[in-house]
C-alpha cells in the first residue's frame, strides 16, 4: 500500500495547527511557540520541494569562489578540476538526499571559511583581498534571503463546494423539523476529538427564548468517507440504531436524518445525549484504574446483544443487507457477506494492497462450519465504543461496523483487551449467563480477521483519502501510523492460529 509523503503530513499539521490548535491558544507565549513550530513546518515543506534546487546553484556558485581564491593564493585548486566534476556530477543526481545536499553545503562552507583565513593574512592587494571578503559573504547570506523569499509548496487537494456543519446550520435544521415552532436558538456545537469513520459534535440548543438548554448529538458522515458499504453508509447505520430502538438496548436513540441539507458538506443525523464518558481506546487500552464489574458489564450486554432474534432485522436486512441472510446459515452469511465486499472493492478506488489480497483470499477459504443463524454483529465492541457512568454502562457506540453473522466475531474482537484484565473464561461465562450463544473456540480466528476486513479497508481509503487531499484531517494521520500495523499484525497472528 503506498506510503503517505512526508509533505501530505506536514502539510495536514501545518493546516490543523492552524485551523484547531490556534484559535484555543490564549497565552502570548504559546502563540509565539506555535508561530515559530509554523515556521520549521513550512521551511521543512519548502526542503522536500524547492529548497535542493536552490542549495545546487548555491554550492555550484561557492565553487566558483573557491576556485578564484585558490588562484589569489597561489594554491592549487582545493577540488581540483577532476574533483569539482566529481562534485557536479554528485550533486545533480535527482535521487540525492536533501542531507547529502547539506553534507556538501557544509564542506564546502567549511573549506570558504579557510581560504578567507589565509586570504585575510596573504600579500594579497587590499581592495581585492576586501572584494572577495564581501563576496563570500554575499555568497554565504544569499542562501538564507533565497530561501525566505520561497513559497511555501502548496500541496494539491481536492476542495468541496459545500461546507462543513455550523452552528447555523445546526440551527436552521432543528428549526426545519416538524414541531419546532421555528424558535430554537443553538447556543453551542462542539465538535468532539477521536473517532475515525464518522464526525461527532455536542449540541446545546432553547427551544424557545428563555427555555432551559437540551442537549443532543450530531452524527455526520465525513465530506470524503471511508467506507460506505453495510452500516458504515451513515443511512443504514441510522436506520439499524432505529431497528434496535424498539428493544430495551442502551444503544443510542437517533432522532431526525438529514439527508443533502442545504449547503452540508454530508448527511448527519442528531440522537438524544447520553451521560457517560468511554474508559479507554483501542490502541491505548483502558485509562487508570477500572472495576472489575466493567468488565463483567461488557459480557451482559454482548450476550444481550447476540440474543436479538433475526426477525426483529427482517425490513433492515431486506432495504441494506443481502436478503438471503434471512433464510442462510452463518456459513452462507459470510459467503454473502464476503461477495458483498468483492462488488464493494470492485466499485471503490482504493490503494493497491497486497495484504489485502491475501485477506480476501484467506477469509473466502476459511469460513467455518457453522450451521446457526446469523446474528447482529456489533464489529467494534470494544472499550472505545462504551460508555459508562458512575460504573454503569450507559450506551454502547459506534455501530459502523455492525453486520450479521456468528458470535465469535465480536468475542475474538474483544478478546485482546479482556484478557489483559480478567480471565477469558469467566468473561465468557458471564456471557453465557446473560443471552450469549456458545462459543467456538476454533472459529475465533476466523472472527477476529474478518474483523479486521472491514478496519482494514476503512483504513486503505481513509489513507488515500489524506494522500490525494480528499480529506486534511490529522485524524486520519493515526490510520497509518497506528490503526494499519495493528490490525495487519493482529489479523495475521489469528490467521496463523486458526491454521
Amino acid at each position: 500500500m503506498k506510503i503517505t509523503s512526508n509533505d501530505r503530513y506536514l502539510a495536514i499539521v501545518l493546516k490543523s495547527l492552524t485551523d484547531t490548535i490556534q484559535p484555543e491558544l490564549q497565552s502570548g507565549n504559546a502563540q509565539a511557540s506555535l508561530g515559530m513550530i509554523k515556521g520549521v513546518l513550512a521551511e521543512l515543506l519548502k526542503r522536500e520541494h524547492v529548497t535542493g534546487d536552490l542549495l545546487r546553484n548555491m554550492i555550484r556558485q561557492g565553487l566558483d569562489l573557491q576556485d578564484t581564491l585558490s588562484d589569489v593564493l597561489h594554491l592549487q585548486h582545493a577540488s581540483g578540476e577532476a574533483g569539482r566534476e566529481a562534485i557536479e556530477a554528485v550533486i545533480a543526481r535527482p535521487d540525492l538526499s536533501f542531507n547529502a545536499l547539506l553534507a556538501q553545503y557544509e564542506s564546502l562552507s567549511a573549506n570558504l571559511d579557510h581560504l578567507s583565513s589565509l586570504l585575510a593574512q596573504s600579500p594579497a592587494p587590499l581592495e581585492q583581498t576586501a572584494d572577495l571578503l564581501k563576496r563570500l559573504a554575499e555568497w554565504e547570506l544569499a542562501y538564507y534571503e533565497q530561501q525566505a523569499q520561497l513559497a511555501v509548496p502548496e500541496v494539491p487537494t481536492i476542495s468541496n463546494v459545500k461546507q462543513p456543519l455550523d452552528l447555523q446550520l445546526t440551527q436552521a435544521f432543528l428549526n426545519s423539523l416538524d414541531g419546532s415552532g421555528g424558535a430554537v436558538e443553538v447556543t453551542r456545537l462542539e465538535p468532539l476529538a477521536g473517532g475515525f469513520g464518522k464526525q461527532t459534535y455536542f449540541v446545546s440548543y432553547r427551544q424557545q427564548p428563555g427555555a432551559e438548554p437540551t442537549e443532543l448529538v450530531i452524527r455526520k458522515t465525513d465530506p470524503a468517507p471511508i467506507m460506505t458499504h453495510g452500516a458504515c453508509d451513515l443511512e443504514s447505520e441510522y436506520a439499524l440504531l432505529k431497528t434496535i430502538s424498539q428493544v430495551d438496548y442502551p444503544a443510542p436513540k437517533p432522532r431526525n436524518f438529514a439527508k443533502a441539507f442545504k449547503t452540508v458538506d454530508a448527511d448527519f443525523y442528531t440522537m438524544d445525549r447520553i451521560a457517560g464518558s468511554t474508559p479507554g481506546t483501542f490502541l491505548g487500552g483502558l485509562s487508570g484504574e477500572v472495576d472489575e464489574g466493567l468488565f463483567m458489564q461488557l459480557a451482559e450486554r454482548l450476550g444481550q446483544l447476540h440474543a436479538l432474534p433475526l426477525e426483529m432485522f427482517s425490513d433492515y436486512i431486506e432495504r441494506y443487507e443481502d436478503p438471503r441472510i434471512l433464510t442462510g446459515t452463518v456459513q452462507d452469511c459470510y459467503r454473502y457477506n464476503l461477495e458483498g465486499w468483492d462488488k464493494y472493492m470492485a466499485r471503490e478506488d482504493h490503494l493497491p494492497s497486497p495484504y489485502m489480497r491475501w485477506l480476501l483470499h484467506w477469509l473466502r477459504n476459511n469460513i467455518p462450519q457453522d450451521t446457526r443463524r446469523p446474528i447482529l454483529v456489533h464489529g467494534d465492541f470494544n472499550i472505545h465504543n462504551i460508555l459508562f457512568d458512575r460504573g454503569q454502562l450507559t450506551a454502547v457506540l459506534d455501530w459502523e461496523c455492525s453486520g450479521f453473522g456468528a458470535p465469535e466475531q465480536d468475542l475474538a474482537y474483544i478478546k485482546p483487551h479482556i484478557s489483559q484484565h480478567i480471565d477469558w473464561d469467566r468473561f465468557v461465562n458471564h456471557y453465557l449467563a446473560h443471552g450469549g450463544l456458545p462459543v467456538n473456540p476454533a472459529a475465533m480466528g476466523f472472527g477476529f480477521v474478518y474483523s479486521a476486513l472491514r478496519t482494514n479497508l476503512a483504513g486503505n481509503r481513509g489513507t488515500s483519502n489524506m494522500q490525494t487531499g480528499r480529506n486534511q484531517d490529522l485524524r486520519y494521520s493515526m490510520v497509518e501510523l497506528g490503526f494499519t500495523r495493528s490490525f495487519m499484525s493482529m489479523a495475521l497472528a489469528s490467521s496463523q492460529a486458526n491454521a
